[in-house]
């Protein structure tokens, strides 16, 4: 383990939760529910795969609503009906000692027609979708975003009902939340949008609920992370890292025990870069100067570039796609057996790896999207 000492070391959340180490695993969806909206036993299979990976564990994201499911055979929170299975997916996770978070998600433009309510998306304003631009969303109105800011609460109710330790609020990947952020898609002229601080209520709204529903319903050692999109991706406007770091304060301020980058890159620089070129990771990191720790995600496969991560400024280091590629990564690095690992898919191994039939399918039809191992 020489060199990568910096890995196990253990962490103390804000809640004074004590992770034991600076890993973490990162959302990925599998496409893998059953049809009623509940987990699968394939995914409570590959979650017990991975239990081992990370001290801190975060779930692929869960539909807070049924205006707000995104991806098709997504697990959904709106139902008490889907609790056991929930339960299972929480024992899974937290099998080899790992803290399970659930991870809480509302689709808004970025949400499928013919998964929702009505058949219907919504969204701050009615802009375009950013990655079906013919899809136009109907502009919330104040009932509507007060009901969802509620039924946030609800799916954090649910995480403690099934044993969950905590839940990441989803902030990033243009879903609803960054949606609100975000000048491009927030066009409101209401107390919802307008200046970044309009913007930023919605946000700020839902944490708040999500604050109330866990002092409620659960004790002080239950967890609650944010993920943000640190910048807005391909847009001439919407937001930049400077209006991140308002949201980022909002956020502590607010009790939040962790801060998540989401990011493709480890090692990307802001749009807005300057004479230090230092990542975004590095910057972010000055902001929060330690007040809540901070994961970083990004392309890491190997544990030279996690290590090189936590230099750079992350507290701790979420894995993603090598999460699926080696479950056991974890264990060769204590093992020192670093040419051993996995860091590209092998196609022979799929019941080994325990990965399900539908995220089997689509990492294998999805050309360029998942490093796979040349025959």
């Amino acid at each position: 383990m020489d060199g990568y000492d910096a890995l196990f070391q253990p962490i103390e959340l804000p809640n004074g939760v004590r992770l034991s180490n600076r890993l973490a695993i990162a959302p990925m969806t599998t496409w893998s529910g059953n049809v009623n909206g509940t987990v699968s036993d394939q995914e409570i299979a590959y979650y017990a795969r991975r239990a081992a990976l990370a001290s801190l564990f975060i779930s692929a994201c869960i539909a807070v609503s049924p205006t707000g499911v995104a991806f098709d055979r997504q697990f959904i929170a709106f139902d008490d009906a889907v609790l056991p299975r929930l339960k299972k997916m929480a024992e899974a996770m937290k099998s080899a000692g790992a803290k399970a978070i659930l991870q809480i998600h509302h689709g808004g433009s970025e949400a499928k027609k013919d998964y929702v309510l009505f058949q219907q998306t919504l969204s701050a304003s009615p802009v375009p979708s950013y990655s079906n631009p013919d899809e136009v969303p109907e502009a919330m109105t104040e009932e509507q975003i007060e009901t969802v800011i509620k039924e946030y609460g609800l799916a954090v109710k649910q995480a403690i009902c099934a044993g969950f330790d905590g839940v990441e609020i989803h902030g990033a990947n243009h879903y609803l939340i960054q949606q609100f952020v975000s000048a491009h898609f927030n066009q409101r002229t209401d107390a919802w949008g307008g200046n970044l601080e309009k913007r930023l209520r919605f946000p700020f709204a839902v944490l708040n609920e999500v604050v109330e529903t866990a002092k409620k319903y659960a004790d002080d050692s239950f967890i609650i992370g944010y993920r943000f999109s640190p910048e807005e991706i391909n847009r001439d406007y919407g937001y930049n890292l400077q209006d991140t770091f308002q949201l980022v304060d909002g956020l502590i301020k607010r009790g939040v025990h962790y801060l998540h980058v989401s990011q493709n890159d480890i090692t990307a620089v802001p749009n807005e870069r300057d004479q230090s070129n230092s990542t975004i990771v590095h910057k972010v990191s000055e902001h929060v100067g330690g007040r809540v720790p901070l994961i970083a995600v990004g392309g890491i496969h190997l544990p030279n570039q996690a290590v090189a991560g936590l230099h750079d400024g992350a507290d701790l280091i979420a894995l993603g796609r090598e999460a699926i590629i080696d479950p056991d990564w974890t264990e060769k690095v204590k093992k020192g057996q670093i040419d051993q690992i996995s860091v590209a898919l092998d196609l022979n191994q799929k019941q080994t790896l325990v990965i399900p039939d539908r995220l089997w399918s689509v990492i294998t039809n999805r050309s360029g999207w998942f490093p796979i191992k040349k025959a």
